[in-house]
């Protein structure tokens, strides 16, 4: 077989809509080629970016794509927007498709891989390159597809300053209230005023959430630790500086990062000033996590 003609250096580095080909003078029969994959009508993506992608890759690659073609009223929403905002959504929403909302009453995006919806009074902008429905309207949006702990750790998110915030606690409250009896409106309004600011993962919104179930005082998120001249020493994931525990939530990297070591010094610098550190990982079930906590707390003086 004939290998292809090699295509235009603009045209190999990413997805591409056949307008940019016509500009550049490649043929429609150049572009029926096997070494172009055709995702949606009228893009092509060269089968080179895809073959060694990973599936979050992939997923990218599959939004540049549509992104190419996407008019000037239509927007990536639910959870293809939460996504590209670094919104943690779990794995079962994780499918190589991408959810496009249309302002235009009664009219739906339609086609292989994309799940339509219209969205006549939605707001939408760009973020990070990306048009994607409003944050704070987003979170409304999600609440039909979510748990109710879902829900909070995509808030918290929304909330958090790192690395950048998304939404403020009072567009999200003002949006809660323009969302009405709409699909989820009792779960958006029972998850807003369990929301944080200044969280930095959703593993920390969740032992949070089972330290408040369990009685536990809440602790301070993200909170810099100083030693006794002033210096900084650790900035913790939970503190409870009242009874000197800090909670730190180790991810299945800490023990391959190399930053790890720094984490290592870190915990020693507390401990010669008198914190006690609880450690949660993986396999710790929220009993593991309220007993830990809990044990640490009442060495340390806390009384239920």
């Amino acid at each position: 077989m004939r290998r292809p003609a090699a295509l235009p250096d603009p045209l190999t580095t990413a997805p591409f809509h056949v307008r940019e080909a016509d500009l550049l003078a490649v043929s429609r029969a150049r572009l029926r080629a096997t070494d172009l994959a055709a995702p949606f009508r009228g893009v092509r993506v060269p089968l080179s970016l895809i073959e060694n992608a990973s599936p979050e890759q992939r997923f990218e690659i599959l939004c540049a794509a549509y992104r190419s073609k996407l008019p000037p009223h239509w927007f990536f929403s639910h959870v293809t927007a939460a996504r590209l905002l670094g919104v943690p959504v779990p794995r079962r929403h994780e499918l190589l498709e991408v959810h496009v909302s249309s302002t235009t009453p009664h009219e739906r995006p339609r086609g292989r891989w994309v799940r339509g919806h219209s969205a006549p009074t939605a707001r939408f902008r760009s973020i990070s390159g990306h048009c994607v429905r409003e944050p704070a309207e987003l979170w409304c949006e999600l609440a039909s597809m979510l748990s109710f702990d879902e829900l909070i750790q995509a808030g918290d998110r929304l909330l958090a300053e790192r690395p950048f915030a998304l939404a403020t606690l009072r567009e999200m409250a003002s949006a809660v209230k323009k969302h009405g009896r709409r699909i989820g409106a009792k779960k958006l309004k029972l998850a807003l005023p369990l929301l944080r600011t200044n969280v930095w993962s959703p593993k920390e919104t969740h032992v949070r959430l089972v330290m408040l179930r369990a009685g536990l005082p809440e602790a301070e998120n993200n909170k810099p630790i100083f030693d006794r001249s002033g210096t900084l020493i650790a900035i913790g994931d939970l503190v409870l500086e009242r009874w000197m525990t800090v909670v730190e939530y180790e991810g299945e990297r800490w023990h391959r990062d190399p930053w790890s070591g720094i984490d290592v010094d870190r915990y020693n610098a507390l401990s010669r000033l008198g914190w006690t550190i609880v450690k949660i990982r993986k396999h710790h079930t929220k009993a593991d996590i309220e007993r830990l906590i809990r044990e640490a707390l009442i060495a340390n003086g806390w009384r239920p």
